[in-house]
């Protein structure tokens, strides 16, 4: 991956990465670099739209607002930052010297913003991509959780809830109801930490281990760690590391399980 633009440090560059992939239609995306701007998610085509002044969009109500207090954060002059590309799940804003990037999880993964990295669905378990404020109020949207079987979300006006079935039941997308385990089509795999996954690990790239171009944007494949790569950014590099479990796979130059590496179209 590479880009070129000097002179627009703070507009978001996207690359071939689609805004509006793995999101459900009619949810609307934020703007990063104008809180005033959002798009929306239509037929998988992001539509550019804004509200009126003095008006900001509010990713989680999925409404135009008063106040500017859920506008994306900006990226930082020098430090490494990251934050959600909020609504997306898989999606995120990769800061370093003031140029942010986006960044899309593959395979179903999904990114944690406790840690700054793409993670397993069964850790973050989140459904907001799904969750449009055009649903049909007479016709609840209901998701099943990634985490537990016995968990599920109702989606109303946007904003996912999360329930839990009476014990003993496992939600089943065939009825969209809680039911007997063997009759439900959950077959979750807990996925349970002993401990809290530390941030994610940034290191100073030494020049005798790569040396960054003066400009644009690149990721490369670490020399002798699989679970580690470099970032590059107008000169300027560090040494990012995945999730315990992933492995950086620089076909698509994101983090990702073994056995995916290679693959193209997820």
């Amino acid at each position: 991956m590479y880009y070129d633009d000097d002179d627009q440090r703070q507009e978001l560059f996207v690359g071939n990465i689609s805004l509006c992939h793995n999101v459900a239609n009619k949810v609307f995306l934020p703007y990063v670099g104008d809180c005033n701007k959002y798009y929306l998610c239509w037929n998988g085509e992001a539509v550019m739209r804004q509200c009126e002044w003095p008006f900001y969009f509010d990713a989680r109500t999925q409404s135009c607002v008063k106040e500017k207090d859920q506008c994306l954060p900006m990226c930082q002059n020098y430090n490494l930052t990251t934050f959600a590309y909020a609504r997306t799940c898989s999606k995120y804003v990769l800061c370093y010297f003031g140029t942010p990037v986006l960044r899309e999880c593959p395979d179903g993964l999904q990114y944690n913003s406790e840690t700054d990295r793409c993670d397993f669905p069964e850790i973050v378990d989140c459904v907001d991509s799904q969750c449009s404020i055009y649903s049909n109020a007479y016709q609840l949207h209901f998701v099943a959780s990634k985490k537990a079987c016995d968990t599920y979300f109702i989606c109303g006006n946007g904003i996912p809830k999360e329930l839990t079935c009476a014990p003993g039941l496992y939600f089943s997308e065939k009825c969209l109801c809680c039911d007997l385990p063997k009759y439900s089509d959950c077959n979750i795999t807990a996925l349970d930490r002993k401990k809290p996954l530390p941030p994610l690990k940034r290191s100073s790239l030494e020049r005798s281990e790569l040396s960054c171009p003066p400009h644009g944007i690149h990721f490369y494949p670490h020399q002798t760690l699989q679970d580690s790569y470099y970032y590059c950014v107008h000169g300027h590099g560090l040494i990012l590391n995945c999730t315990p479990g992933l492995v950086y796979d620089p076909t698509i130059q994101e983090c990702r399980e073994s056995q995916n590496l290679g693959i193209q179209n997820w």
